[in-house]
């Protein structure tokens, strides 16, 4: 059994030197009309995978400086030195850092952070360490969010695009069918 509710119906194309009825013209018009240019279902399933990749790269992004299982504290820079001898796509700079934990202990950790980070010596930073081993530490102020989290972010501007170029062509393609079908019918609209 079929549900005549959830079909939809479907306009062959009409060729040039057909003809067709009034009543079969108003059917195609009516249809075209009515039929949108992107289906609801295709719209509600982008919406929800545009969604989804915003908040797993928010997700990343807010991770990436809030962990959850470090525990927040300040530290000092005391060395901030690049690496000069790494290939220019390698550079990095190295930060050593002292920082004291919950119980008082002061530990002192080297980390490699991008070139992009600039510390200076005596600079109060924000980081986490592990409460099972604090010498596992890294600096937590780098709130620029990661090239994954912009991957996802950008879902919307090509979805959205596409969705655009997609619904264009469809209107371009109905509107030639009505033009067909009201030569084949010959209707005139003066």
């Amino acid at each position: 059994m079929s549900k005549k509710g959830s079909q939809r119906p479907t306009i062959k194309k009409i060729y040039p030197k057909t003809n067709i009825s009034r009543a079969y013209y108003k059917h195609v018009l009516n249809t075209v009309e009515h039929d949108p240019l992107i289906k609801h279902s295709t719209i509600a399933i982008a919406s929800m995978i545009i969604a989804i990749n915003v908040l797993i790269g928010t997700m990343i992004w807010f991770a990436q400086f809030n962990p959850g299982n470090l525990i927040q504290t300040t530290g000092t820079v005391n060395v901030a030195t690049a690496n000069p001898n790494a290939p220019s796509n390698l550079k990095s700079t190295f930060v050593v850092f002292n920082f004291d934990t919950k119980d008082h202990q002061t530990y002192t950790v080297r980390q490699a952070t991008a070139n992009s980070q600039q510390y200076t010596e005596g600079q109060t930073i924000k980081i986490g360490y592990s409460p099972k081993n604090p010498n596992y530490a890294r600096i937590l102020d780098n709130t620029n969010p990661s090239n994954l989290s912009i991957i996802l972010w950008l879902t919307p501007a090509l979805i959205v695009p596409w969705f655009i170029l997609v619904a264009l062509l469809r209107y371009h393609s109905r509107q030639e069918l009505i033009w067909d079908a009201a030569e084949a019918a010959d209707i005139n609209d003066d």
